[in-house]
């Protein structure tokens, strides 16, 4: 089975939220300039739209949501933490970012949708060809599909 880096792709990204486990609202004017992300990997949050493809595959994952708002405009968006659970059952090269760029695995239940970290302590969020195509299809924005060789 083919897997691929699921990275962020624009230059846009979300403010920033704190470390915190729950729920959280942030305040931020001018929403309009995030309706286009859909995965942003330094808040690791990702949308609705995005929650609903995963949920398809990772069946048992506890979304807790970000709400960002803003107020003088009575608008806001709704992202969701996304940390998929780290798979070490697998020998890994990485890319001088740090990022995965080859993989080989162990066993034979590889998840579907999981996290490799380098030794820089980069996580890399890796989906299989289903998720991405599923992704690719119903055209998830602000997101990149990095083939990994195996």
């Amino acid at each position: 089975m083919r897997y691929y880096v699921m990275e962020p792709l624009g230059n846009t990204k979300l403010p920033a939220v704190k470390n915190v486990e729950g729920a959280e609202v942030v305040l931020c004017p001018d929403l309009n300039r995030f309706c286009d992300i859909d995965y942003d990997l330094s808040c690791r949050l990702i949308s609705e739209r995005l929650k609903l493809l995963i949920e398809m595959y990772l069946l048992s994952y506890d979304f807790v949501p970000v709400i960002y708002m803003d107020v003088a405009n009575k608008s806001q968006l709704v992202f969701f933490r996304f940390k998929p659970p780290i798979y070490n059952d697998c020998e890994a090269s990485y890319r001088k970012d740090g990022v995965v760029s080859w993989i080989s695995f162990s066993g034979i239940n590889t998840p579907t949708i999981f996290t490799v970290q380098s030794p820089k302590g980069i996580c890399s969020v890796v989906v299989s060809i289903a998720v991405a195509e599923s992704a690719l299809r119903r055209q998830i924005l602000g997101v990149d599909f990095n083939q990994i060789s195996d």
